[in-house]
């Protein structure tokens, strides 16, 4: 095994040493060292030659010619090993130790070949040629000090290589000058060795900073993937949830869709009151499974983009009105006072809008206040107007105001209470305020209570007066409607709940049986589930009927998926879009408004809204909340 191979230490053990040097952190160094000598070791080759050849014409008067000739050529035979040995070596790959112990080997080989010039001038050359010796070795190896600089033993390898010969010449020649001569050129080896001592320092230093920074910019770059990592994961979590609200809502939209229109059609049947306690506990539960699955859909139509806001001009009274008698009743069953402060102004904003975020802010405040009770008022501010719900609750921290408009942050429901809601109302409420540019406030104090207030424009014109009749107040007796859905017990509520209104009812599952339910009659009006069987939508369904027809049948397209690319293809469509679980008297206004309304657009035009008055009531094509609970 060589040095750089070291087993595994166990965690918490201390790593191996060699020197003083961590085993991994030398060999990175020694590494970079390496590299360093081996990419200047070629170009020096070349310098020692044309200094060799130099040497032989300096030389050629003080020595014999045909012995330093020979010199010359053993030398150049010695460059052409080292270059071949060079040639050998693969900094990166070679074990680290290994590679450095060819390299002093070639600095070895070099220094000997210079200093053995000593010996052929001590035999071969006049006194005066040891001199010449002594000046041009010395020259050389100051000039190799710049190539053995990166690895401090390779060259004083070389040096002493290189010195030693010349000492041990100018010792042989003895003579009055042999003393002073070996002290200076001791003077100078050691000189040397120092200088050559600081530059392999600096050149560690600068090698161990370049690993350092390689280090961190391999952390970085480590961490960024990580980041990225963690963001596609973040997104494809975001995807992963909303491909599952969505499937999760159409699924138990269907059953609850249905058992609302059995309950509608159970409750005209005559029941004893034993059966109507039963049956009023029946609508409490699916009312609250239709809250929770409203607000989903509620957020979902926010993420999908298809909240558009139509801003009017109307009287806020009225809306106050409406949700006085709403949350009135829930308010005396739960001990609480419900006050309405009465007003006289106008917003200009969209009504519908509105009244979901003041339904969500009144809801919050029923189930978050155990005593005395809220109060609803509008306050006007020059230009601008405030609609505030104030409660006596608990009241909210001052640090947790920012987070109870996150989604799914509750305060208080650390068992996850699903009476308590899904904690998705006040995230709603923010990103409605933005979908409207404009703000949401809140005040509390605990123990004493809170106030939320939403800001809007005031309006200071004239007010269209609306007289005309409520739709649901026509018959709809005699209407012709054809249902489609591929739940079989949907189709058989719609067809209970439709025929108990006098309409006259087909039903089908898809659009081919449609067809062949309509070789003798033509209807009134079309209902269609969006998601079918086969991959089949609504939309189609709805093209292939009216093609047939050869007119624009109104339709409505109900669905219970909530995700968001299929709830703007259904908006596409000219039909209305309501969000099961559908009340019945949602359902009949609808039907209702479109059998008084102008003839349907061709498709792909938006959809026209009922002229439904209150929050509860307005169908999806424009509001975050296209269902009520039955």
């Amino acid at each position: 095994m060589t040095p750089s191979e070291t087993t595994p230490e166990p965690p918490g053990a201390q790593p191996p040493t060699r020197w003083g040097w961590p085993v991994w952190e030398r060999d990175e160094v020694l590494r970079e060292q390496v590299a360093l000598l081996r990419q200047n070791f070629p170009m020096t080759l070349l310098a020692s030659l044309a200094t060799a050849l130099g040497t032989l014409w300096v030389m050629a008067r003080v020595a014999d010619t045909q012995a330093t000739t020979v010199w010359l050529s053993t030398h150049a035979l010695v460059i052409a090993g080292v270059y071949l040995t060079l040639r050998s070596i693969s900094p990166f790959t070679d074990p680290a130790p290994q590679a450095a112990r060819k390299l002093i080997a070639c600095m070895a080989a070099m220094g000997l070949s210079w200093g053995s010039l000593g010996y052929v001038v001590l035999y071969w050359g006049t006194s005066d040629s040891v001199i010449y010796a002594i000046g041009i070795i010395s020259t050389v190896s100051s000039g190799a000090l710049g190539l053995g600089a990166p690895l401090y033993r390779a060259y004083v390898t070389y040096l002493t290589s290189a010195i030693g010969g010349v000492m041990v010449s100018v010792a042989l020649a003895g003579g009055p000058v042999m003393w002073p001569a070996l002290f200076l050129t001791s003077v100078y080896y050691i000189l040397t060795c120092l200088q050559a001592r600081t530059a392999d320092r600096a050149t560690r230093r600068s090698i161990a900073l370049k690993l350092e920074n390689e280090r961190l910019v391999n952390e970085l770059r480590a961490e960024s993937q990580r980041a990225l990592a963690a963001q596609g994961a973040a997104e494809q979590a975001d995807r992963d949830k909303s491909r599952f609200l969505a499937a999760a809502s159409h699924d138990l939209r269907q059953p609850l869709h249905a058992m609302g229109l059995f309950l509608e059609s159970l409750q005209r049947s005559p029941l004893n009151d034993h059966q109507r306690t039963v049956l009023q506990h029946a609508h409490a539960a699916s009312g609250a499974a239709a809250e929770m699955l409203t607000t989903l859909l509620d957020y979902s139509r926010l993420e999908a983009g298809v909240v558009k806001v139509r801003p009017e001009a109307f009287a806020v009274q009225p809306l106050l009105t409406a949700l006085e008698q709403e949350f009135g009743v829930q308010a005396d069953t739960a001990g609480l006072v419900y006050r309405t402060r009465e007003t006289s102004a106008a917003a200009f904003a969209d009504r519908s809008l509105v009244g979901l975020v003041m339904h969500n802010f009144i809801s919050n405040a029923l189930r978050y206040t155990a005593r005395g009770g809220v109060l609803i008022a509008c306050r006007t501010r020059g230009k601008r107007l405030a609609l505030e719900v104030w409660d006596t609750g608990a009241g909210i921290p001052v640090h947790q105001w920012e987070d109870i408009f996150k989604e799914f942050h509750q305060l208080g429901n650390p068992e996850r209470d699903r009476r308590k809601g899904l904690g998705l109302g006040l995230a709603i409420v923010q990103r409605l305020a933005r979908e409207m540019k404009t703000s949401v406030e809140l005040r509390s104090h605990p123990g004493r209570g809170s106030v939320f207030r939403l800001w809007l424009d005031r309006w200071q014109g004239a007010l269209e007066d609306d007289a005309s009749p409520t739709p649901s107040a026509r018959s709809l007796a005699g209407l012709k409607v054809l249902a489609i859905d591929d739940d079989e017990a949907v189709r058989l509520g719609m067809q209970s709940l439709l025929q108990s209104w006098g309409c006259q009812c087909l039903t089908a599952e898809s659009s081919a049986d449609a067809l062949e339910a309509l070789e003798d009659v033509t209807p009134d009006i079309i209902i269609t589930d969006f998601r079918l069987r086969h991959e089949e939508t609504g939309k189609q369904v709805l093209q292939a009927l009216r093609t047939y027809l050869g007119t624009p049948v109104p339709a409505i397209i109900m669905t219970g998926d909530t995700s968001p690319q299929r709830l703007r293809d259904a908006q596409s469509t000219s039909a209305l879009l309501l969000h099961k679980p559908v009340s019945t008297g949602q359902l009949r206004d609808a039907i209702v408004q479109l059998i008084t309304r102008p003839p349907a657009p061709p498709d792909g035009g938006p959809a026209a809204a009922p002229a439904q008055k209150g929050p509860e009531s307005e169908p999806a094509s424009t509001t975050a909340s296209g269902a009520t609970s039955p």
